[in-house]
Order: structure tokens, then sequence, then C-alpha cells
């Protein structure tokens, strides 16, 4: 008997809990919004979140784009990251075929800010076939695992990757356009030599850095996850090397002693969520977490925004949010008006691997600072720097850095 695979479960069925329906709900403010554009990626990255979303089989078309951008802008959206895979595979691989010369000048009509994530091909891509459309970005996050250019492309599974991020991180040097390297931290690359690498590379090109630990979207991610001595003990290395542009992680931002006016728990459902790829029968369904992809909700294609906002997985991160003390664990945390629980993508997901019997958003961030900060050296409170706005910021449980 063969084994089942069940990587594709989150795609196919709608596994949202609909936990505590009766609860008041925090009030929503939709800024960030994050789009996966295409199907189509040329890269096997080991720590992928969107690949068992994703399915070949439908293109974008400019009707269907403007129909999302007419929804995003009635909902008055201040920023978009276009990500998810390389978004100038919206059409397939060919990048002449590409929508998103036509996304970006769409968005920047409608006075929606722009932000690009990509491993390197695309900001290359748009140099070479589509240069003015860099003008529209209002900033880049170039995605580098290592600093060491063999360990990323080992990871990437494609030789010269990391020479392709250089050339594209040069581009938008050169152009002027604000700019981050983005690591998603993991065991193997969130290191002391590794993270002190990456500072000094952001730094020699006047760059931002961003570490997002890693959500274990599947099961084999788990074998990746930090231990909650490298989660607190990477964010003092970063915090002695730089300042805060952003801190939305919120058991990072208890352990930095952030003040609950910058950060007020997870910001997933409540001030952004994330539109995936399209379907192969041309859907476009939206989720409150660009990783929880069992909260899957609704047809942008032919529904209105608003009514998708209001089915279950929306709700349900709009409890959470609002009822904290309903979190198992965290009744009575002085804590709670900052971390409101941690990540809930982080919690769901952890809980679902380790137990699924356990799944819910309803648990406890398993880097709760209570519970694992005193095992660790002691963070010293963060000092914040200003910058002009960047697309994510406030966007996923994440924390963007200047280095000093």
């Amino acid at each position: 008997m063969g084994i089942e695979d069940h990587s594709h479960d989150h795609y196919h069925l709608n596994r949202c809990l609909d936990e505590y329906p009766n609860l008041s709900e925090a009030k929503p403010v939709y800024r960030n919004v994050g789009w996966s554009l295409g199907n189509r990626c040329p890269l096997k990255c080991r720590q992928c979140y969107s690949k068992s979303a994703r399915e070949a089989g439908m293109d974008l078309s400019c009707e269907l784009i403007d129909r999302v951008i007419d929804q995003l802008s009635g909902l008055r959206v201040h920023t978009v990251n276009l990500g998810g895979n390389e978004p100038i595979y919206t059409n397939g691989l060919n990048p002449k075929h590409s929508k998103l010369p036509y996304i970006l000048s769409s968005l920047t009509e409608r006075g929606i800010k722009v932000g690009i994530t990509s491993a390197g091909p695309t900001i290359t891509m748009l140099n070479r076939h589509f240069p003015e459309s860099l003008k529209l970005i209002n900033d880049v996050d170039i995605s580098l695992d290592s600093p060491v250019a063999s360990e990323h492309d080992q990871n990437r599974g494609q030789k010269g990757i990391y020479r392709l991020a250089m050339n594209a991180l040069d581009i938008v040097e050169k152009m002027g356009i604000p700019r981050s390297l983005i690591m998603c931290a993991m065991n193997w690359n969130f290191t002391p030599d590794r993270i002190g690498a990456f500072i000094d590379l952001a730094r020699a090109h006047d760059a931002n850095v961003r570490f997002n630990p890693i959500k274990p979207v599947e099961r084999e991610h788990m074998a990746l996850t930090l231990s909650p001595t490298q989660f607190f003990d990477g964010l003092k290395i970063v915090t002695e090397k730089c300042d805060t542009v952003d801190l939305s992680d919120p058991a990072w931002a208890v352990a930095g002693s952030v003040n609950k006016d910058r950060v007020s728990g997870c910001p997933c459902g409540v001030n952004s969520f994330r539109i995936h790829s399209i379907t192969p029968d041309g859907q476009l369904p939206i989720s409150p977490c660009v990783y929880l992809h069992d909260y899957k909700s609704g047809d942008l294609a032919t529904q209105e925004i608003g009514e998708i906002l209001q089915s279950s997985p929306f709700r349900e991160f709009r409890r959470r949010k609002g009822n904290p003390d309903m979190i198992r664990g965290c009744e009575g945390c002085s804590d709670l008006d900052v971390c409101g629980g941690g990540c809930a993508s982080r919690a769901y997901l952890h809980s679902m691997h380790t137990d699924d019997s356990q799944r819910s958003i309803f648990i406890k961030d398993p880097y709760c600072p209570k519970d694992n900060l005193p095992e660790c050296d002691s963070v010293n409170p963060v000092t914040f720097t200003e910058q002009e706005d960047l697309v994510h910021m406030g966007y996923l449980c994440t924390g963007i850095f200047k280095p000093r």
C-alpha cells in the first residue's frame, strides 16, 4: 500500500475550524495586501510556502486584473506586495507574456504603493524587457537564503541564482529604489555567522534586512524551524547590529520591549490578507494569512471582496484578534496587549503538525516569550528608526531592520 499524499489538502479543502462563532470581532482596517500572481516558478526552494497552493492551468487576463484592483481600491488598500512565486511569471515562464507591467501601472494609477519580492528573476527580466515598469515600484525585497552563494544556490535548487539575486540588487540600488534583503529564517541559516554576513551584505548595498521566521506550511518544514533559543538569540544579534524599522512579529515585539502602540498582536486577517494564485478553473481565492491555505475563501473573480471578508475564515481571525484572552495558555498574561497570543499561522501550523487534534488558531504561539525567553539571553529594548512606507510594514509577522 502506497503512502497517501496530503500535500495539497489545503489547496482543495476548506478546513477552517470556525471556532468560537459567538465571540465579538476586532474591527478590521485592511491596509496591506499580498498577491501571488502566477502558478509557475523554475526554483525549488525547500521552504516554499506557495507551491502546494498553486496549480498551473489558467492565466490572468486584463479584465480579471482590473476587477481585482477595483476591489482593492474600493477597500482603500494602501500597499500591495507582489510575490508568492516570481511575480514576472503571471502567464507562464516566457516573460514577454507577463501581465506584471500592466498590474504595476494599474495599481500605481489608483494610488496604491506596490512592492515586489523576488529571488532575482523578476527584477532582471523587468529591467531587460519592461524597464519603465521598474520606476513604478515602491520598494523591493530580494530573497536570499544565505550570504554564502553555494548555500543559497543549493537551497533554491538552481546554480547561479545567487548571482542573479546580486544582479537584481545592483539594479534597484542604481535606480534608487528602497530595498531589503529578506531571509526566511531557518535553523540552518539563522546562525550568528550568517546573520552577521547577511547584515554586512545589506549594509554594503545600503539595504535593509528583513527576517521572516519560517512558518511550517508543510509537515517537512518542521525540520527547518527555529528552536526557541535561535528565535530569540537571533533577534538579539540583529538588534545589536541594526536599528528597527518595523517589528510586526508579536513574540519578537515582546522580547524587544515594543510598546503596544506599535505592535498589538498578529496583523493577519485584520490589517492584511493574501490573494492567492489563480486556480485551474479561474478562481481567485483569498485568505487572512499567506501561510494558512486551509483558510482560503471565496472567489474574487465572481464575488465582491466585502462578501468574502465576511466569510468564516476572516471572522475567525478577527475573533482571535479581538479576544486574545480566549487563546489557550494566554489567560491573564501581562504581555497580551502586545503579543495577542502571537502569530496565528505559526500557532496553527505547529499545533497541526505536532498533533492534528490540537489544530487551532486559538492556541498560543510556540515561541511564547513567557514560556521560552527565560531560557535565552535577554533581548535589549529595540531602537526604532523612521523610514518611508515599505509594503511589509504591518504585513505578516516579520521584522525589518536597518544596518548601523
